[in-house]
C-alpha cells in the first residue's frame, strides 16, 4: 500500500515539475495573476493562429497542420481583442469599425469615388453623396478593389500589371 502512495507522490511531483509548476502551482498562480482585467491565463496556446487584434479580428488565418510547441500566456476573453500587438484587451465596440485587408478606417471617405481597379479612383457618374464625406473603410493609398471585393496593391490590377513600375 505504501508503495502506491510513494509512486503516486513521485509521479505527481514529476508531472508538476515538467509543467513548470511549483509544488503547489505557485508559478501558474503568479502567471495567472499577471493577466489583465479582460484576459485569462492559458497554459497551452500556439503561435498559429495568432491572437486577434482590433485590426485583424475579421481575418481568418489558415494554419499549417504542423503542431507548434505550447506557449503559456494570457489571452483575451471572448469578445475582446488586443489593442495592437502586446496591447491591452478591449471590447469590439472600443476597437471601432473593422476594415478588410488592404483597407483602413478614415474619418472622411467619399462614397462617390470608385475604388475599383477598373476606375482607379475616378468619380462615379451621376453620384450624389448625402454629405461631402462619411466615416468608413476605404482602400489604403496605392490599393484598389479587385472585382469590387478586396483592396489589393495597384500592381495586381490588370491595367497596371505590365507597366514598368509594376514589373520591377
Amino acid at each position: 500500500m505504501w508503495r502506491c502512495v510513494v509512486l503516486l507522490s513521485i509521479c505527481c511531483g514529476l508531472a508538476a515539475g515538467q509543467l513548470g509548476l511549483g509544488l503547489f502551482g505557485d508559478d501558474l498562480y503568479s502567471q495567472h495573476a499577471a493577466c489583465g482585467p479582460n484576459e485569462y491565463f492559458e497554459q497551452c496556446t500556439h503561435d498559429c493562429p495568432p491572437e486577434k487584434t482590433c485590426e485583424t479580428r475579421k481575418f481568418n488565418i489558415n494554419c499549417p497542420a504542423v503542431v507548434t510547441p505550447c506557449i503559456a500566456r494570457c489571452i483575451c476573453k471572448e469578445g475582446y481583442y488586443r489593442k495592437g500587438p502586446g496591447g491591452e484587451c478591449i471590447s469590439e465596440e472600443e476597437c471601432g469599425p473593422a476594415c478588410g485587408e488592404g483597407e483602413e478606417y478614415k474619418d472622411c471617405t467619399n462614397p462617390c469615388i470608385d475604388e475599383s481597379c477598373d476606375a482607379m479612383g475616378s468619380l462615379i457618374p451621376n453620384c450624389t453623396a448625402p454629405e461631402p464625406c462619411e466615416p468608413g473603410c476605404a482602400c489604403k493609398e496605392g490599393f484598389y478593389k479587385l472585382y469590387n471585393f478586396i483592396c489589393v496593391p495597384k500592381c495586381y490590377c490588370r491595367q497596371l500589371r505590365d507597366t514598368p513600375e509594376c514589373k520591377n
